[in-house]
């Protein structure tokens, strides 16, 4: 709470209850006269009321900076307890000090200062346990109000902390697929160098490079549009079929209303990885790989199929590497289990990969 919301909400406070009680005083005089014709005045009882408790204004602005200053917190509470034993003595004086003054106002008469020392002195003796309950009701309400404050500043403090090692630990994810990635890259671009074929060489260093831009650009965010994760794939996709030439035909499709769909960076990539590893390689005649997105009960599903010879041909089975794993920790991270990933066969050749995640169209960062 601001402060000058608090000046206003005290002053407020305060005169709501001199109001209240002026009315009271007003209607308990007046059921006390109902067989006498004297008149009684609301704007005199108003008057009283207001000047017994506007002095309070001041005096809990001053008690709740003390406890805010000084509060009573189980590590401090002995040292401070003392301070408001004595603010609230001294305060008290003040308040009827104040309201000496006020009656001495409106009768048009002050009568010196020592007059006045004794009067509020004797009121603050008079009215010492009101001016102790007062106190301790505004130093409880204070601090409650602190606690609360400190709660709330130490979830959202917990919430910052979370999100930033959420975040911390997917982008440690994603710079582990660029090494990966990249090993790979510059062995098939060693292949291609030992079998005489130069000019494939330079045209995958001349993808590796523009990918490479791509995913430097990608990478530092948590999460990308999926046109342009589709537009690494592409870049990925030429490379191999620079390295396959016509054993390799690939298909990426996707709906253009779903190009700004927010995905994770390089979330397709060790799939389509994976497909070629396990898929293309693994037979010596054409394949096909195909990469689709699309729209389905409210979240999007990328789908990656190749017709290799499939998880039940008895070779090595996919989904286990270090890329497909690195692949799963990111979506627990980022989605839980509102995401997953299956890798199964399709018919009797082939695999398809599923990634299924919430459809998000605002950019996450």
């Amino acid at each position: 709470m601001s402060r000058t919301r608090l000046v206003i909400g005290v002053c407020v406070a305060w005169i709501v209850i001199g109001a209240i009680v002026g009315a009271q005083a007003t209607l308990g005089a007046t059921l006390m006269a109902m067989g006498d014709t004297r008149p009684v005045a609301l704007t005199t009882a108003l008057r009283t009321a207001l000047i017994q408790t506007l002095p309070w204004i001041p005096v809990t602005l001053a008690a709740v900076a003390l406890t805010v200053r000084f509060p009573l917190a189980r590590a401090t509470w002995v040292r401070h307890l003392p301070i408001h034993v004595i603010a609230a003595l001294l305060l008290a004086f003040a308040a009827n000090v104040l309201v000496v003054l006020g009656f001495w106002w409106t009768s048009g008469q002050f009568q010196g200062f020592a007059a006045l020392a004794r009067a509020g002195l004797l009121w603050a003796t008079v009215r010492l346990h009101v001016a102790l309950l007062i106190y301790t009701g505004i130093l409880g309400i204070t601090q409650a109000v602190l606690s609360q404050r400190r709660a709330r500043e130490r979830e959202l403090h917990l919430a910052r902390v979370e999100g930033q090692l959420a975040r911390a630990q997917v982008q440690a994810l994603n710079a582990q697929i660029r090494p990966h990635f990249l090993f790979n890259t510059l062995h098939t671009i060693g292949q291609l160098w030992r079998s005489n074929r130069s000019a494939d060489a330079d045209a995958v260093l001349d993808h590796l490079g523009a990918l490479f831009h791509k995913v430097q650009a990608s990478t530092a965010r948590v999460a990308i549009p999926l046109g342009e994760e589709l537009a690494m794939v592409r870049e990925y996709l030429a490379i191999e079929q620079t390295r396959y030439r016509d054993r390799l035909t690939t298909l990426v499709t996707a709906p253009e209303d779903l190009l700004d769909c927010q995905v994770p960076p390089l979330i397709l990539q060790p799939i389509v990885e994976n497909a070629v590893r396990h898929g293309i390689s693994a037979v010596s005649s054409a394949g096909r790989l195909e990469v689709l997105a699309e729209r389905r009960n409210g979240t999007l599903r990328l789908t990656v199929r190749d017709d290799g010879p499939g998880p039940n041909s008895g070779r090595s089975a996919p989904g286990s590497g270090v890329g497909l794993r690195n692949t799963r920790e990111r979506l627990e991270q980022l989605y839980g289990p509102r995401a997953k990933l299956t890798i199964q066969g399709d018919g009797d050749h082939g695999t398809v990969a599923v990634i299924e995640i919430p459809l998000i169209t605002t950019p996450v960062g």
